[in-house]
């Protein structure tokens, strides 16, 4: 028997994944109540507050969300696994992060103010979080993965629209592990053992630890309100910002309330980063992770062509690395030498880890690139001459 199966009751008791019912959360915070925090902290706040806006109904089917964040000892078994060692549990852009930043744990990792096998994993980027769930995924047989922000949010308060917080609608720092020091004693400045503040501080279906402790890693990417699944933000490959709930340990209650969005970029991670999992509900299956790797050369503003193509790999599950050329000058010059001119969104057939082709292309007539397919590299497809490379690459299944 081996490792993997002899661990799977282990960890799937450590998950301790609870049922979240199905229902129509409202999320976001009211627009007046934003206007008000406005007001009380300064102008300089809009954004932060606006950005929770406007308050809208979002369906979410039933799912399961882990009890606590993921602890350091439950890191520890990923770690333990070869979990930075298995490029097939890492997305193609976080394996290449992770490469190159040769990391091979959470940051402050061995930092003892955050020590203890029950306190929350800190120091955890978004890609660390998604090869976590992949790892845990094949352990337990189940399809793990982090909620999306619409998910935790319904979790975190119900049927409850006026609360910002899992027990109900008024402040209480006894509740939680944050900055601000409870009535009579002092704030911890650092992570606490899981469940130290259940069941008062619990959310309506039995969550602990939703405010305070750690800011937790969604699966959704920052845009703007309403939330919509189908929109692109759950495009688990885009390379944007993701949407952070929670609050943490360190923030006082402008900050620790169910609406709030803080939002960095995958590679991100800090003293108060960690994440929850979760499984079942609309989260789509993990396609396993092709032998190559494909390469969109694109750019961060808007592009008609490279918006497109997303759409059809985000709809047929391929794993997808983009290298935006106008933040990334060497890869435009990548461009320049391969074709003459910075044609996107340019898809590219790479070793994984690596954003040059597996082999030099094939010679085209450079004036013409649009739906041209050069063996290693294809220009500005339509949808069917991406779906045949694709195919001709072994990166979709007919």
């Amino acid at each position: 028997m081996s490792d993997l199966q002899v661990s799977i009751p282990h960890l799937l008791a450590q998950l301790e994944l609870l049922p979240v019912p199905a229902g129509t959360a409202t999320i976001g915070l009211d627009a007046a109540l934003a206007a008000k925090f406005t007001n009380s902290y300064g102008e300089n706040w809009r954004e932060f507050y606006f950005r929770e806006t406007p308050q809208h109904p979002v369906a979410v089917s039933a799912f399961r969300l882990a009890r606590y964040p993921v602890t350091n000892g439950l890191y520890a078994q990923f770690m333990a696994a070869g979990g930075y060692e298995h490029a097939d549990w890492w997305t193609p852009e976080g394996w290449a992060w992770r490469l190159e930043t040769a990391r091979i744990a959470p940051r402050m990792w061995a930092n003892p103010r955050f020590g203890g096998d029950d306190r929350p994993v800190i120091g955890v980027s978004w890609f660390e979080a998604i090869a976590f769930t992949r790892w845990a995924s094949e352990v337990s047989g189940h399809a793990i993965r982090l909620p999306t922000e619409a998910e935790w949010e319904w979790a975190a308060r119900g049927e409850h629209v006026r609360w910002l917080y899992p027990w109900g609608g008024v402040w209480d720092a006894a509740k939680l592990n944050s900055g601000a020091a409870p009535e009579g004693g002092e704030s911890r400045g650092t992570t606490a053992p899981i469940g130290s503040y259940s069941p008062a501080g619990d959310g309506p279906f039995g969550h602990a630890d939703l405010l305070g402790q750690v800011w937790e890693w969604s699966s959704t990417a920052f845009r703007p309100y309403p939330y919509l699944a189908t929109d692109g933000r759950e495009d688990r490959y885009t390379p944007e910002r993701r949407v952070l709930k929670g609050g943490c340990w360190g923030d006082s209650k402008y900050a620790n309330r169910v609406t709030t969005r803080y939002h960095y970029t995958p590679l991100y991670s800090d003293v108060t980063t960690g994440f929850r999992l979760a499984a079942d509900g609309d989260g789509r299956p993990w396609t396993p992770r092709p032998a190559l790797d494909l390469v969109i050369y694109g750019r961060s503003s808007f592009c008609a062509d490279l918006a497109d193509g997303k759409q059809w790999l985000n709809a047929w599950n391929v794993p997808y690395r983009q290298i935006n050329i106008d933040l990334d000058e060497q890869a435009g010059f990548r461009l320049d030498d391969w074709i003459g001119n910075r044609t996107i969104p340019t898809y590219v057939l790479a070793e994984r880890g690596s954003s040059v082709p597996i082999m030099p292309p094939k010679q085209a007539d450079l004036s013409h690139l649009r739906d041209v397919n050069r063996g290693t590299m294809l220009h500005e497809a339509d949808e069917p001459t991406l779906r045949a490379w694709l195919i001709q690459n072994g990166l979709l299944l007919e």
